[in-house]
């Protein structure tokens, strides 16, 4: 099996033949990366409940349900396992090279589709022959293999792509961490949890804030109703818009306060001085000696 042929036809799927939720796209992302990864996308492996438990962010009920959902759809063949003694058995079920009963713009039915660059790799397809790309490396992004069509659709992120970023950022999410995490992956799309680690990488939160700042833009997010990727991408354009307006903004310049000139020390009212009668003017020069001589009188008694 071709991986990035069966990538290509798993995404045509979910675009024009049936509606994958997250948790099902998550799921089955880490069953195609993980038999990709071990050379087994023609064979049947097995995998336990625990692991895809941790990597996908399901709980137990969500993950029997995503994988019910994934056998139906006929994306997945699955055997059960036995509690501590055998984990479940997959084998990943091939899309491409199936009539489907619609046309793309780069159909993934034709087996000799156009080269992409990668018939040359050197890698057998088939059984013990998977593709030679990193099981994390394409769980979030696709490659441009076409030259159309190359951006994956917002449920490619993963789980593992959100603990991936939390780990690059602050280092791997500890038990404190982890409970939230969940948290927020259970009540929001992953893409939308690896947003707001982005917007904190960009504003360089440290490891020590980090779970202050992520709990403040998640809960901010919900209570104003965000739940897509488009949403929160504008509420946190809005935010910085509003942040930048109220940097830029002047502070109002406070008046400087000046004294009148005749209130200036050594000066003498002139403009404002009220004109006294001449019987005002005798009263005023007799109190003034008067108490020039009490003050001459004490000086002379305390001397």
């Amino acid at each position: 099996m071709d991986y990035f042929k069966q990538r290509r036809a798993y995404r045509n799927f979910k675009m024009y033949e049936a509606s994958v939720s997250n948790g099902q796209n998550n799921l089955y992302r880490e069953l195609l990366d993980y038999a990709n990864d071990e050379g087994k996308l023609d064979v049947q492996f097995r995998m336990k409940n625990s692991a895809l438990l941790s990597l996908t962010g399901l709980s137990e009920p969500g993950l029997d349900k995503a994988r019910n959902s994934l056998v139906q759809l006929g994306l997945i063949k699955y055997i059960k396992g036995k509690k501590n003694v055998k984990p479940p058995e997959y084998r990943v079920v091939k899309l491409y090279g199936r009539p489907t009963g619609y046309t793309t713009s780069n159909p993934t039915t034709n087996e000799k589709s156009r080269s992409t660059g990668l018939d040359e790799v050197g890698q057998p397809v088939g059984q013990g022959g998977g593709q030679p790309v990193g099981h994390k490396e394409l769980t979030g992004t696709d490659l441009d293999l076409t030259g159309t069509d190359h951006d994956e659709d917002d449920a490619g992120v993963t789980r593992g792509d959100v603990i991936d970023k939390w780990t690059s950022l602050w280092g791997f999410p500890n038990a404190i961490a982890t409970p939230e995490i969940n948290e927020w992956l259970d009540a929001l799309p992953a893409d939308v949890v690896d947003f707001a680690i982005t917007i904190a990488g960009e504003h360089q939160v440290k490891a020590t804030g980090s779970l202050k700042y992520m709990r403040a833009v998640i809960e901010g997010w919900q209570k104003r109703g965000i739940s897509t990727l488009d949403q929160a991408k504008k509420a946190a354009k809005e935010h910085d818009q509003r942040m930048k307006g109220e940097r830029g903004g002047s502070k109002p310049s406070r008046a400087k306060e000046t004294l009148p000139d005749w209130a200036q020390s050594g000066a003498t009212p002139t403009a404002t001085r009220t004109e006294i009668t001449p019987e005002q003017q005798e009263k005023i020069n007799a109190r003034i000696a008067r108490l020039q001589k009490n003050g001459k009188t004490e000086r002379e008694a305390t001397s």
